[in-house]
């Protein structure tokens, strides 16, 4: 049987399990402070003196994660972002201005796909450019699965800078939720406005080094 402060150090781990299975980011940062909370008071508790050092940690890991909830509060309630438009600007908005987040946000539309279905058809000219918000997607080449590209990552920025085909399927491996740019709207819009341009570059830079980062680990995975 397990004491009183046992159960506190078996919860404290318990709630961190846990929390880290939230996709939504305030669910996963509350939880993240009671787990804290409860580490605490497990660490005032199983030694004769409190154990300061990991106690300051968890002080260090509440503040970080409070300070992070009232900044995602002050994003939806005063920026007014919906709920999509939040989740876009955790994975990609603060690497912009927020106002160029915002017209390009809104100059595209959301667009849900089931598992197996195809966002990107390979050697098939591609209307639009996406970024992939939720759920993540294979890449597939002769129907061999190369990669997998997560929330965060754009799905044809390749062929949408060097006017190529595809060289990749790309297929939804559960439920994706993506933004869709179409390309000729995304130019013009890139056309008018040089510092969104710049950003949006910066955008694709940092996404095709990631994916290059995870090709060395994995197969090559072409143009997509």
């Amino acid at each position: 049987m397990f004491n009183a402060i046992e159960l506190l150090g078996h919860l404290s781990s318990a709630l961190y399990t846990i929390g880290s299975a939230f996709r939504n980011i305030l669910y996963l940062r509350w939880v993240f402070i009671i787990a804290a909370a409860t580490e605490i008071a497990y660490n005032f508790m199983i030694a004769e003196k409190p154990l300061w050092t990991p106690i300051s940690w968890d002080i260090a890991l509440i503040v970080i994660n409070i300070y992070q909830i009232l900044r995602v509060v002050y994003q939806k309630k005063f920026l007014n972002f919906s709920e999509d438009e939040l989740q876009a600007f955790i994975l990609i908005g603060e690497k912009m201005d927020i106002l160029n987040f915002k017209k390009l946000v809104r100059a595209g539309s959301w667009e849900n796909y089931h598992e197996h279905k195809h966002i990107i058809t390979e050697n098939v000219h591609a209307e639009k450019i996406f970024l992939l918000v939720d759920g993540e997607a294979d890449v597939r080449i002769e129907d061999k699965k190369i990669s997998t590209i997560k929330k965060g990552n754009f799905i044809g920025e390749m062929s949408f800078l060097t006017g190529n085909l595809p060289s990749a399927d790309v297929i939804a491996s559960g439920h994706a939720k993506v933004i869709g740019w179409k390309k000729e709207k995304l130019k013009a819009l890139m056309k008018k406005d040089h510092i969104l341009r710049h950003e949006i570059h910066s955008l694709f830079s940092h996404d095709i080094i990631a994916k290059l980062h995870t090709q060395n680990r994995q197969s090559d995975v072409g143009e997509i």
